[in-house]
C-alpha cells in the first residue's frame, strides 16, 4: 500500500512527552528515494521557527492512527538545528545565485527564475554541507517530467511506501482541461535539474506511467 506523503503535511508530530507539532516539509535523497530529514514548525504564532531532525528520529508514519510519533522530548525538539542548517539543492543554489550576483540571501525560499522555459544557471555548489542529492519534496512540486520519448505531465505529489519513508511513486497530472493523473516509479528517474526544472525519466512513456489507482 502506498499513502500520499503531502497527507502528513495535516498530521501532527507528537513528541515524546506529549505535545504536538505540525510538519512543514521533507527531505530526501534523490538516489535512495528514503527521506533523510522532516521539517517541523517548533514556533509560536506570529515567531514561527521550523528545525531539520532526522527521519530516524521518529517512527513510521501511523496512517490509521493519523499521527507521527517522534522519539525526542519537546526539549530536544526545540533544541534541535535551525532548518537553514540543513540546506537542499534550491536552498544551494539560490546562496550560490545570490553570491554571484552580490544579492543579499533574502527569502530563503526564492529559487531563481521559475519558468522551465528560462532554464536557470546552475552552480558548483561542492563542499562541505551541500548534498547534491538532498532534495526538498515541496520544491519538486510542478517540475516537468519527461520520458526519453517525451514531456508525460507536471509532478503533483509523491507516494511513501507503506510502513516506511521510502517514497516508491511520483504523481503526475497530463492536460489543462481534462487532466489525467498517473504515477511513475521513483526508480524509473535518472536525473533530476534544478536549472530546468525537469524530472528526467530512464524509459519511454509507455512503460514509465500507470494509471493512479491507490
Amino acid at each position: 500500500m502506498f499513502h500520499s506523503i503531502e497527507t502528513l503535511l495535516e498530521i501532527p508530530l507528537a513528541t515524546a512527552d506529549g505535545e504536538t507539532r505540525a510538519i512543514r516539509n521533507f527531505l530526501f535523497d534523490d538516489r535512495s528515494w528514503l527521506v533523510r530529514f522532516l521539517v517541523v514548525d517548533v514556533g509560536k504564532w506570529l515567531a514561527p521557527r521550523q528545525v531539520v531532525i532526522p527521519a530516524s528520529a521518529v517512527d513510521v508514519p501511523d496512517w490509521k492512527g493519523h499521527i507521527i510519533r517522534a522519539h525526542l522530548t519537546s526539549a530536544e525538539l526545540l533544541a534541535s538545528p535551525d532548518a537553514e542548517t540543513i540546506r537542499p539543492v534550491s536552498r544551494q543554489q539560490q546562496t550560490a545565485w545570490a553570491g554571484h550576483f552580490g544579492w543579499g540571501q533574502g527569502d530563503p525560499n526564492w529559487s531563481g527564475p521559475s519558468s522551465a522555459d528560462f532554464p536557470r544557471r546552475e552552480f558548483n555548489v561542492g563542499g562541505e554541507g551541500n548534498d547534491p542529492h538532498l532534495r526538498r519534496t515541496g520544491d519538486l512540486i510542478s517540475y516537468q517530467v519527461w520520458a526519453k520519448n517525451g514531456y508525460l505531465g507536471l509532478l503533483e505529489g509523491f507516494f511513501l511506501e507503506d510502513a516506511s519513508w521510502h517514497i516508491g511513486y511520483l504523481l503526475t497530472r497530463t492536460g489543462d482541461w481534462v487532466c489525467e493523473e498517473k504515477v511513475v516509479p521513483s526508480s524509473s528517474v535518472a536525473a533530476i535539474s534544478w536549472g530546468q526544472r525537469r524530472v528526467m525519466l530512464d524509459c519511454p512513456s509507455d512503460s514509465a506511467h500507470q494509471q493512479a489507482s491507490f
